[in-house]
């Protein structure tokens, strides 16, 4: 059921995104609004992604095996460590974003 609300949030967001482009002058939507999209769908992105890799986890323990097994290698483990590290990385570069424009307004 969650998956079903965030990928309906998902696509509401893309077709808002959407009518902002194709109208711009119609649609009056404020440089932090912008702001606000890209932080709650980089906030979405790092929610999903920890919950697969704490499905990984849950697999590799019930199952007697390793998360070096179930992501297919040293390497790829460590790109999943990578992704989520970018993914925080890019949310707390976008909600500082966020926040320091909203003094400036």
């Amino acid at each position: 059921m969650p998956a079903l609300c965030i990928g309906l949030m998902l696509i509401v967001l893309f077709i808002c995104f959407a009518a902002y482009y194709i109208k711009k002058k119609e649609v009056n939507l404020e440089k932090r609004g912008v702001n606000i999209v890209i932080f709650v769908l980089s906030l979405i992105s790092l929610v999903i992604s920890l919950r697969l890799f704490w499905s990984i986890a849950e697999y590799a323990d019930e199952y007697g095996s390793s998360p070096v097994l179930v992501t297919g290698g040293w390497f790829w483990l460590s790109m999943a460590w990578i992704l989520q590290g970018l993914l925080f990385v890019l949310c707390v570069i976008s909600g500082f974003k966020l926040i320091t424009h909203s003094k400036k307004d």
